[in-house]
């Protein structure tokens, strides 16, 4: 290389590398500034986002916990004001479940003392007059299977028994204006009606002739109806249940129920 080419490089490189310095520089401010610019739109999109407010956790009156609010009073978007409405709907439907809350607990509390009320009521209320002689019948019924000497007797003789100390029963309560306690009511029963019963039945083997009048004789006293009688065995059953009659309210005459 001659003299003349050594000092045209030695001129030109300088110069061309000032250039290149020079837009290298240009260009770095010019990617800081547009960097800068990143930053700052990353930031007001953080705010449309994170709370412009920041407040710790609380618990609110009903015991629920309350999140920090999201965004402040003032210069809210219409996604902020459209979510705050929500929060503000929630926390009105929480007040009024509370109150319903409490209106069921009421609610229960009066049934509980009504069924109690219906419980007590039905315990000390009588029975009606048709409820209370099916009772007697049952319970007669009940021990006179269970007795020895009422083996001699039929079911369907049983029946008639039991239909006829129930109607003196009904009869005797009502002439006396008694209302009975169901226990008052099973030692009536047991103390009195077995002896009247098994008297009726050696009645109704007398009177009746047949099984069909046996029938007819206990519809007689499960309905009081005597229509179904023949003249003839009405009289016969008459002139034998009579004396049981007479010997229940003898010995009816003792019992000792205050009224």
């Amino acid at each position: 290389m001659n003299t003349r080419k050594l000092l045209v490089v030695l001129i030109i490189v300088p110069i061309v590398l000032a250039v290149l310095g020079g837009g290298g520089y240009f260009a770095y401010n010019e990617m800081q500034g547009q960097h800068q610019e990143n930053l700052k739109d990353l930031e007001k999109f953080g705010f449309t986002v994170l709370p412009s407010n920041v407040h710790t956790e609380t618990t609110g009156e009903l015991g629920t916990k309350q999140l920090p609010a999201t965004f402040g009073q003032d210069k809210l978007t219409p996604t902020q004001k459209v979510i705050k409405g929500l929060m503000a709907d929630n926390e009105k439907l929480l007040e009024e479940q509370e109150v319903y809350k409490k209106q069921i607990e009421g609610l229960k509390a009066e049934i509980a003392a009504l069924e109690e009320y219906k419980k007590l009521n039905e315990h000390f209320a009588p029975l009606t007059i048709v409820e209370e002689v099916a009772a007697v019948e049952k319970q007669l019924k009940t021990l006179l299977i269970d007795m020895p000497d009422a083996r001699r007797f039929s079911n369907l003789q049983i029946e008639a028994m039991s239909a006829a100390a129930g109607n003196e029963y009904k009869k005797f309560i009502g002439g006396k204006r008694l209302i009975l306690s169901d226990s008052e009511r099973e030692d009536l029963v047991k103390t009195y009606m077995p002896e009247f019963s098994f008297c009726v039945g050696d009645g109704i083997e007398i009177a009746a002739n047949s099984p069909r009048e046996e029938r007819l004789i206990t519809q007689f006293f499960r309905k009081q109806d005597s229509s179904n009688l023949t003249s003839e065995l009405k009289t016969d059953l008459d002139t034998v249940v009579k004396p049981c009659q007479t010997a229940l309210y003898s010995r009816l005459d003792d019992y000792d129920k205050p009224f």
